[in-house]
């Protein structure tokens, strides 16, 4: 039964019309060779119009960008290969943990998934008992976009950390434990993302205080790394420093927002949370029976220069937006210290932007706005972006 039956070739639904069930209409379209039916026609899932931005993704997030042209090409010669391992184990995936590990300077047990939720789940799962709980700032993506994906996959409790910038303080982190405590929760990994969602910078120094009050307190620790090579750039400094020298004991490293088709890799550097993880990797529906195509793309992109020059421009354009917010008056909400620059628009500006570009309010009324620059981001883009403010 294809996904067009059940549906008279003569319906059209009035824009903004919902079924019973509160999903968005459904739009007609066709789209010659997509989903075609025994008649040709395909149906497209579509959110209404109106209720979502239409326009440019340009400013929108680095999941809307283009694959980096270096990483197709990596793909392609990849293509032209025989599989030389099993999966995870091929001659690309093996490459991509050397650089890794050497980047590192120290060994460690890295493995491949296709998405960033993924590497957060399998990474947290191999850290957490049954009845571990989970300590986070509030705004963090595993808590906020990843639709209970670590609850569903392991049980474990969520406990959030009160924070304006995304930035955890050992003083909230005290208070958790403390309310943790008198509510019979066990917390075990502590988690925090660098950078934070509002693209606001731990120090190394600020990353090693609070490893240091969470492994005294019984805690590992782990950092969402899906912009790391972004925070990496900003600092000027190596994957060593930020991790190893900070005593993190697990991290991803991402590739999906820095250029790649998809991919993430996921790096634990204590035994003890790497045991049986092929088994917890086959189990979480993470084992990609080709995986040369993800080591490819992670060995285009460590190799070289390539994720300096991603990051490095990403980073630089964010500054010139900057630059030319401030001679408009506009200063940024967060520190602007990575590729996402948030400032607060007024309601003419605002209305502007929503009509060319696809942004949204995160501030619930206050019209905070995100622009997040790529390696696809030009100055011209920029120029048009504040000629509209």
């Amino acid at each position: 039964m294809s996904i067009s039956d059940g549906f008279s070739s003569s319906f059209q639904p009035e824009s903004g019309k919902r079924f019973p069930s509160g999903l968005p209409a459904l739009t007609r379209v066709r789209r010659k060779g997509m989903m075609d039916s025994a008649e040709g026609v395909g149906l497209l899932l579509m959110r209404d119009p109106q209720e979502v931005g239409m326009g440019s993704k340009a400013f929108s997030g680095e999941v809307w960008t283009n694959v980096h042209p270096e990483i197709l090409h990596a793909l392609i010669e990849a293509n032209r290969t025989v599989v030389d391992g099993k999966v995870g184990h091929d001659r690309y995936s093996r490459d991509a943990e050397s650089m890794i590990t050497d980047l590192l300077e120290t060994p460690a047990f890295v493995f491949e998934t296709l998405n960033g939720t993924a590497a957060n789940v399998l990474a947290l799962k191999t850290m957490l008992h049954a009845w571990g709980t989970v300590i986070c700032a509030e705004c963090t993506h595993i808590h906020t976009y990843e639709c209970g994906a670590l609850e569903y996959q392991t049980g474990a409790k969520i406990l959030t950390v009160p924070s304006d910038d995304g930035k955890i303080q050992i003083e909230a982190l005290c208070s958790c434990l403390a309310e943790a405590a008198s509510h019979g929760y066990s917390p075990e990994v502590l988690v925090l993302t660098q950078p934070t969602e509002y693209g606001v910078l731990y120090s190394p120094g600020e990353i090693r205080a609070l490893t240091e009050y969470a492994h005294g307190h019984g805690l590992s620790v782990y950092l969402d790394g899906a912009r790391l090579l972004y925070a990496l750039s900003a600092l000027g400094i190596g994957l060593r420093e930020m991790i190893v020298d900070t005593e993190i004991d697990a991290f991803s490293l991402g590739g999906t927002k820095v250029g790649l088709l998809m991919g993430e890799a996921v790096v634990l550097l204590r035994r003890e949370h790497a045991l049986h993880l092929e088994y917890l990797q086959k189990q979480s529906m993470q084992h990609l029976d080709k995986s040369k195509f993800l080591g490819a793309q992670f060995c285009a992109l460590l190799s070289g220069s390539l994720w300096q020059r991603i990051a490095g421009h990403a980073c630089s354009m964010a500054k010139e937006l900057c630059l030319g917010l401030q001679q408009k008056g506009i200063r940024p909400y967060f520190p602007a210290e990575t590729n996402m620059v948030f400032c607060q628009l007024s309601p003419e500006q605002y209305s502007r932007v929503l009509k060319t570009y696809d942004v949204h309010d995160w501030t619930n009324g206050k019209r905070v706005v995100r622009f997040c620059m790529t390696h696809e981001t030009t100055s011209e883009e920029i120029q048009r972006l504040l000629s509209l403010l």
